[in-house]
């Protein structure tokens, strides 16, 4: 699965921030002033010479440095790599996930995120710096995959009611069974038969949203863990002069397999449950 589009969102999110700090910079401020200043005080600083400078010349010229720094602004790489950072985690706010296990796991990605940008960016060979750095920005997806799952995990965790019905269920099933036992009534007896199913059946409900957030809690630690194997990857890679086609598309395909895991995984955990920031509610069957 292709982060292309969340990328592209995150980017052009990322670019409506630089080409706002551009506008509001100080150094437009003091153009802006001084182009106005000048104006007012000094409007025909060389009536012999330059005869047809006047006022509006001044203004004309600030116009044009404050569209100089914007421009700088907007086509420094630099700054339109550190204001697509600055938006990932803006979007992806560590806060919000309140268990210390899951944000400390989720701060490890992050960790491992920032060191394979300085490392694929301070590359000393193009090539290598333009053959890892696509892989490289596959990550976000990833990591924002990591990300989703922690949140689902936490509210799992917190789901209260849940929790009740996971201890309730089994429970009842066995009180009505044996109340079933004593019953003599046909119509009471099929009664307590279809309350038996139903809780059954949201007995088996229950079983089957463990497993799924079992096995979502033990693929964050293999994300994790093959976010490091990658960082490794990617150090060995940048020891070497150039980069084989053959390393490339492994690294590729592994960044490529890991974003389409956790893509599927989170899809079939909002399948069964819809996500909120504050909790989960199963969905009904």
């Amino acid at each position: 699965m292709s982060a292309n589009p969340i990328r592209r969102e995150i980017e052009s999110e990322a670019r409506k921030a630089i080409l706002q700090r551009a506008i509001f910079r100080v150094e437009n401020a003091v153009i802006i002033a001084g182009s106005m200043l000048l104006a007012v005080f000094f409007p025909q600083p060389f009536p012999q010479t330059f005869p047809q400078f006047d006022w509006w010349t001044w203004l004309a010229l600030g116009a044009v440095g404050v569209a100089g720094v914007i421009w700088s602004n907007l086509t420094d790489k630099e700054e339109a790599a550190r204001a697509v950072a600055a938006m990932f985690r803006e979007q992806h706010d560590p806060a919000l996930i309140k268990e210390r296990n899951l944000r400390a796991k989720y701060e490890q990605a992050l960790e491992y995120f920032d060191r394979l940008q300085e490392v694929s960016g301070s590359m000393k060979s193009k090539q290598l710096r333009e053959r890892t750095s696509e892989s490289v920005r596959q990550m976000e997806h990833w990591v924002g995959n990591i990300y989703d799952l922690a949140l689902r995990l936490q509210a799992y965790h917190a789901d209260g009611i849940l929790n009740r019905d996971r201890q309730a269920a089994p429970q009842t099933v066995t009180e009505l069974q044996g109340r079933l036992r004593r019953e003599s009534d046909p119509g009471v007896q099929g009664q307590i038969q279809a309350n038996i199913a139903a809780k059954r059946q949201q007995w088996e409900n229950i079983q089957a949203i463990d497993n799924l957030m079992e096995k979502a809690d033990l693929q964050l630690d293999n994300s994790i863990a093959a976010l490091g194997t990658v960082y490794s990857q990617l150090l060995l890679i940048g020891s070497s002069r150039e980069l084989d086609s053959g390393a490339a598309q492994r690294l590729q395909q592994d960044v490529n397999d890991e974003v389409s895991s956790l893509q599927d995984l989170v899809d079939s955990i909002n399948e069964v449950y819809d996500y909120r920031v504050e909790g989960l509610a199963a969905k009904a069957s």
